[in-house]
């Protein structure tokens, strides 16, 4: 197996469980202060979450090259941004 394979797997893997880290952490407070800039941001991270490892799995599975999974990876990427400054400037 090749290392830089093996890398990409690892690396993939630490982002869906900090990923969902954040997410959780983001939705543990919105369930505290019900303001809809917390909830952005949990949505922001779990989009990005979700878009990462969407990508890996694709890749590995479902036989899609690596430019395909990487621009459907950029477009989750940029929906996740969007909300998560949405919840830094946006009105509550």
């Amino acid at each position: 197996m090749d290392f830089e394979l093996l890398l990409l797997r690892a690396l993939k893997t630490l982002i869906g469980i900090l990923g969902l880290l954040l997410a959780y952490l983001s939705i543990k407070a919105y369930r505290t202060s019900h303001t809809k800039t917390m909830l952005f941001l949990a949505i922001g991270f779990g989009i990005i979450t979700v878009g990462s490892v969407l990508a890996g799995l694709s890749f590995e599975f479902l036989g899609f090259s690596l430019l395909q999974v990487n621009i459907v990876e950029s477009l989750m990427i940029l929906v996740g941004f969007i909300m998560i400054m949405y919840s830094i400037y946006g009105n509550d």
